[in-house]
């Protein structure tokens, strides 16, 4: 089922853009997580959730994994690990989460440490935009982020997205800290003249078979 709610299910298990492979979890990624997730630990607990979590024992992220691979396949939502075209180097995350309303999707994203600086989160969040509107069909995206986060908030005003709100004292960081939120949203109507409309990609879907 499509995000709207009806519709044939088209989720990609698999998405290629012109430097990277997203594709879902699988539990035998848990090493390259974990040392990844070891490595990112200062670079990511300001600004990442699940950190709070961390670190997990190797066998309890393989669990975590074998969670997100549930998820994907229940259409709860969907959580991609980002690779090099190669899949040899596990860059990031990027996901859709169904936690924004009827219709809609959040992105959600992180890289990490060693491979910043390059566009990655950009570029695999493009990606999943034209999957959002392309495949799933849904009326709106949001990327949530907070204001100190600069890398972070740049990705959606880079592929269109319109700030629409700060909220303030909205968010609990991993050390108790209190944060406002910045609420950056595109539109589908908007979706066709926006910088992520044009990015190439390939989409596959659990079978192989080609969806974009």
């Amino acid at each position: 089922m499509s995000a709207t709610g009806s519709g044939t299910h088209r989720v990609p298990y698999r998405v290629e853009t012109g430097r990277l492979v997203l594709r879902c979890w699988a539990p035998e990624d848990a090493a390259s997580l974990r040392a990844q997730l070891d490595a990112s630990d200062e670079h990511l607990r300001p600004w990442i959730p699940f950190m709070a979590d961390e670190p997990r024992t190797l066998a309890a992220t393989a669990a975590w994994l074998r969670e997100h691979r549930a998820s994907f396949d229940l259409d709860w939502g969907y959580r991609y690990a980002v690779f090099d075209r190669s899949e040899r180097s596990l860059l990031g995350e990027n996901m859709l989460l169904k936690r924004v309303g009827a219709h809609a999707l959040e992105i959600g994203y992180w890289i990490a440490v060693n491979a910043t600086g390059h566009g990655y989160a950009r570029e695999a969040s493009a990606a999943l935009v034209r999957v959002a509107f392309e495949l799933l069909e849904v009326r709106r995206i949001e990327i949530h982020c907070a204001p100190g986060n600069r890398p972070s908030a740049a990705i959606p005003e880079r592929l269109g997205f319109t700030h629409e709100a700060t909220l303030r004292d909205r968010v609990v960081d991993t050390e108790g800290g209190h944060h406002d939120l910045m609420i950056w949203t595109l539109f589908a109507a908007d979706f066709p003249g926006s910088p992520a409309a044009t990015a190439p990609i390939a989409a596959f879907d659990a079978l192989g078979e080609t969806l974009l």
